[in-house]
């Protein structure tokens, strides 16, 4: 089986955010937690299962994420939209997903 963190560009970095995430043009979301992140991408938990290939919208928590993040390290984006990339159960009761998931360029 193919590691998912082998075919990585970008180092990732550790992080325990707060996040809020929903597929893109749908209103109802998702509490979740950034577990990792990185230029291209990240990796959170959440308690809503994700498809791959859909397109999600990713939203920092205001007033926390700057207070887990060494300051000098500035790739976290506090919105972004991405493509899910995998999904996978972590734990039964109650029902945790992991998500991978790669931002999608910006072309500004």
């Amino acid at each position: 089986m193919t590691n998912v963190h082998e075919k990585r560009r970008a180092d990732r970095y550790a992080v325990e955010a707060p996040i809020r995430c929903s597929y893109f043009n749908k209103p109802v979301g998702s509490s979740a937690e950034a577990i990792n992140y990185g230029q291209d991408g990240m990796d959170f938990v959440s308690d809503m299962a994700f498809y791959p290939g859909s397109a999600v919208l990713i939203q920092v928590k205001n007033g926390s994420w700057h207070q887990k993040i060494p300051e000098n390290i500035t790739m976290m984006r506090q919105t972004a939209l991405a493509e899910v990339k995998w999904c996978k159960t972590i734990s039964e009761s109650p029902t945790r997903y992991q998500i991978g998931v790669k931002y999608y360029e910006s072309w500004y």
